[in-house]
């Protein structure tokens, strides 16, 4: 019998389609989120900022408005609201307008993230350091029940952590007209193709800009997610890769 006899297709794509992410928290772990703009329909309900002191320790601190340093998390916090548009989204800024963070940051946000238990934690961001500390993080999640979707390295040979880890989506990109159509690839490690290339998303300016690369085909997973996690409350990483490998264009 094939994988896709068993799995239900057609119903899948029922939930997909009548699915708007309701019930669903987000957690976005990136250059934080202009949370007050327009486009994001008041979604954003809560923002919080990691920083280091002088120890080199990090802590993660409330921020009474998102803002966005660098456009990155806005453009992906958009990308899952128009998948999803009654998601909560939950904004973590760990990446400075140097377009980078040190991995003790990245290390307290998703600890952070892990505890606050949000279904869903996008990571537009990986890390070639830290891999067990990582991996010991992602299984908490994965037993709490808490969905990762990870952008992998740009770069066409590397592929990163948290998107190289198998409880994890790994998210490549390629450019599909749909935003909701990808491509899945069992048995590679990062098993998901979605629409990274002239993404159309606003800028915390209040203008609107095209954008390109797996930093921004990962939140189109992770709005897809939202939308089956709404349907399906108790959905594990695993019965996860199962549905998108089910709904995937290449079938």
């Amino acid at each position: 019998m094939k994988f896709d006899e068993v799995v239900n297709h057609e119903k899948l794509r029922e939930c997909l389609a009548s699915g708007t992410g309701k019930g669903v928290s987000i957690g976005i772990l990136d250059s934080g989120v202009a949370s007050d703009l327009p486009a994001l329909g008041g979604k954003v309900v809560s923002n919080c900022e990691v920083v280091e002191s002088r120890q080199r320790m990090a802590h993660v601190v409330p921020l009474p408005v998102g803002e966005d340093v660098i456009q990155h998390g806005t453009a992906c916090a958009y990308i899952i609201h128009k998948h999803a548009p009654d998601a909560e989204l939950h904004s973590i800024r760990v990446i400075g307008q140097s377009h980078s963070s040190t991995s003790q940051k990245l290390l307290a946000a998703l600890k952070f993230a892990v505890e606050q238990g949000w279904d869903i934690l996008n990571l537009s961001l990986g890390t070639e350091a830290n891999y067990e500390q990582i991996s010991r993080l992602a299984d908490e999640a994965y037993y709490k029940g808490m969905l990762w979707i990870a952008a992998k390295d740009n770069k066409r040979n590397k592929v990163g952590y948290p998107a190289g880890l198998a409880s994890v989506v790994g998210v490549d990109m390629d450019y599909f007209e749909d935003p909701s159509v990808f491509r899945f690839h069992s048995g590679n490690v990062t098993e998901i193709e979605a629409g990274g290339v002239y993404v159309d998303a606003p800028t915390p300016d209040g203008g609107w800009q095209q954008f390109t690369g797996t930093s921004f085909a990962c939140p189109q997973i992770t709005g897809i997610t939202a939308r089956l996690r709404e349907h399906f409350p108790d959905l594990a990483p695993y019965q996860l890769k199962a549905a998108l490998a089910a709904l995937r264009e290449n079938r």
